[in-house]
């Protein structure tokens, strides 16, 4: 058996200066620096919440906007077609003037009565302005006529009939509107401004 090897007294210094040294401490962050970390991810945080909050917009945004689409895709043909019927209903006026026209008034009202119906299906609504009050947001006014006949400000004559498509106006309806005859407004002024009978004047 080989001699255990002794320790030389170098040997044993150096293990008790060991021994006698304290562990290495593992230096901690400076505070500073650990704010400056929790602000830059709660910011990251918030920035994140805002793209998904606004991604989140875009797309209500795109439903809408593809909903409406598809809601009004026939307005632009509708359009097109109330010239059709303005045609249709004049020759229809025409032929009730004339004697001798009534198969052909029934097959113009028959036609005239299918598109119609046909549009309205699709949500074509009819504006009926005449003995109406004037609403500028759907109807036109070509002209006002003076007239004691009906308020002023209201639809004495149509002279195009305005047509909607569901909720939206695709034409106001055309139309002559009424005003007090020339005069009439000084006349009620100086009416009332005139004493009556049973009242002194100083």
């Amino acid at each position: 058996m080989k001699p255990k090897k002794k320790h030389t007294d170098e040997e044993r210094g150096d293990q008790a200066d060991a021994m006698d040294k304290p562990a290495e401490k593992v230096e901690a962050a400076p505070a500073d620096d650990v704010d400056t970390l929790s602000a830059k991810v709660a910011a990251l945080e918030d920035s994140l919440l805002r793209a998904k909050a606004d991604f989140q917009n875009l797309q209500r945004r795109a439903a809408v906007e593809r909903s409406e689409a598809i809601r009004y895709a026939n307005a632009d043909l509708m359009q097109s077609l109330l010239g059709v019927i303005d045609d249709l209903e004049r020759s229809i006026v025409a032929a009730e003037d004339s004697e001798h026209s009534s198969s052909m008034l029934d097959g113009v009202r028959l036609v005239h009565a299918n598109l119609l119906k046909a549009l309205s299906s699709n949500g074509l609504e009819v504006i009926d302005a005449q003995h109406q009050a004037f609403d500028p947001t759907i109807h036109e006014a070509l002209l006002q006529r003076p007239t004691t006949q009906c308020e002023p400000g209201t639809v004495v004559e149509q002279v195009a009939k305005g047509y909607r498509l569901r909720d939206r106006i695709i034409r106001p309806a055309k139309v002559i509107v009424a005003k007090a005859p020339d005069g009439a407004e000084e006349t009620a002024e100086a009416e009332s401004t005139t004493p009556r009978d049973h009242e002194q004047v100083e």
